[in-house]
């Protein structure tokens, strides 16, 4: 089996693997990285609040019996059943998994785009609010992004940030696309999401397509644009573009519920290089189990099928007291809650990776108990923008 890309869903076929088939199955992982750490855990380093190490890759292939190729590859042919390298190399498989990612790209000229800059960014934002040069930011969630979790934490642990700075006159906004706050979530998830923004001080405007013309402008599509000192907005993404397999307009490989390339036989895809519509580490993860599993069946071991329905897990930090958030695609409810709903309580819930990361010591993650609650209560002007049927604030109300 040849695995091309080094990613959560990657690392988590190999071990998934190892773990079904032991040596039934000859590996080899493919990537032009020489290392990996855990991109999920980037939110908090600005805030100290956690931390992932990097993992030499050479190493972790090695310590699983996998051979590990330093290349990119640019073409797959499926009727040769080969992997073709940038440098005219070629790699033969019987099967084939790609976890390559999607390729991230800024959504706006004249923002902060978290994820594909400086990422320590943020701090130099923060160190202008201490010293006044800034009074207002944006966190903006551009449209079409489906996983707009790392914008929610950024804000409010930015919230949490001036709070404990002792400021009194900085202005927080959320823009999102989104009906409700992180509604991929459900209603439950949602309203508890609602009322941390709430409780942190930060105008929540929803159902906005936002438009970035020019620095510290924000059209809304409400009234007039809104204007601020600093924006922080998510990048947009396309998938791999990978000739021989087949992809949408936006390069996102086809796959079908199985995470089985459609069209191509003993060719798999998982994580963001698909058209899975949430591009999300936990659903890379479960999409890679199912793949790992089959292929550990296909090579005669016992291996049982994982459960065919996925499930939504995100550990929203918060800076104060996180909330576990959790829904099973297709149904209706949701939960959310301080306690974890998982364990370990990783950033990104793994069935293999997960544990590896944490017993070798690769993710640094206090839990909430090291973290006690405080009732956020940042005195900034809060305002609530948003289309037709989103409720404005309370003045009366105590979040507010």
């Amino acid at each position: 089996m040849v695995v091309l890309g080094a990613g959560v869903a990657g690392l988590e076929v190999v071990l998934g693997l190892r773990a079904l088939a032991g040596t039934r199955v000859a590996v080899t992982l493919v990537s032009p990285d020489a290392r990996f750490s855990l991109r999920a855990l980037e939110v908090a380093r600005p805030f100290s609040r956690g931390h992932a190490s990097a993992m030499d890759l050479a190493a972790f292939a090695a310590e699983q019996g996998a051979e590990f190729v330093r290349k990119a590859v640019t073409t797959v042919d499926p009727e040769r059943r080969v992997a073709v390298c940038d440098d005219g190399d070629e790699i033969a498989y019987d099967a084939l998994v790609v976890a390559l990612g999607a390729v991230s790209r800024p959504a706006f000229s004249h923002v902060v785009s978290f994820g594909t800059g400086d990422p320590l960014a943020l701090n130099a934002i923060l160190a202008d609010v201490e010293q006044g040069y800034t009074t207002s930011v944006a966190f903006v969630v551009p449209k079409g992004t489906s996983w707009p979790l790392p914008l929610y934490e950024l804000a409010l642990m930015t919230a949490e940030e001036i709070y404990a700075m002792g400021i009194d006159h900085a202005r927080l906004h959320l823009i999102t696309p989104e009906s409700a706050p992180l509604e991929v979530f459900g209603l439950e998830a949602s309203r508890a999401v609602r009322e941390l923004l709430d409780a942190a001080g930060i105008a929540l405007h929803t159902s906005v397509s936002a438009q970035v013309p020019a620095t510290g402008t924000i059209d809304t599509g409400f009234g007039d644009p809104l204007r601020v000192d600093r924006i922080i907005a998510l990048p947009v993404h396309d998938g791999p573009h990978l000739p021989g397999l087949p992809a949408d307009a936006h390069g996102f490989i086809h796959v079908d519920e199985h995470a089985r390339v459609r069209g191509l036989r003993d060719v798999y895809a998982a994580g963001d290089a698909t058209d899975q519509p949430i591009k999300q580490g936990g659903l890379a993860a479960q999409q890679a189990d199912q793949i790992a599993a089959q292929i550990a069946r296909d090579a005669g071991a016992d291996a049982p099928a994982p459960d065919p329905h996925p499930v939504l897990h995100g550990r929203l930090l918060t800076g104060h007291r996180d909330r576990f958030l959790q829904r099973e695609l297709g149904e209706q409810r949701s939960e959310a809650t301080p306690q974890p709903l998982w364990w370990p309580p990783a950033k990104v819930h793994a069935t293999y990776l997960a544990p590896y990361l944490e017993e070798h010591q690769l993710t640094t993650l206090p839990s909430h108990e090291e973290h006690p609650a405080v009732e956020i209560r940042v005195p900034v002007r809060h305002e609530q923008r948003g289309g037709p049927g989103v409720p404005g604030e309370d003045p009366h109300d105590p979040a507010t």
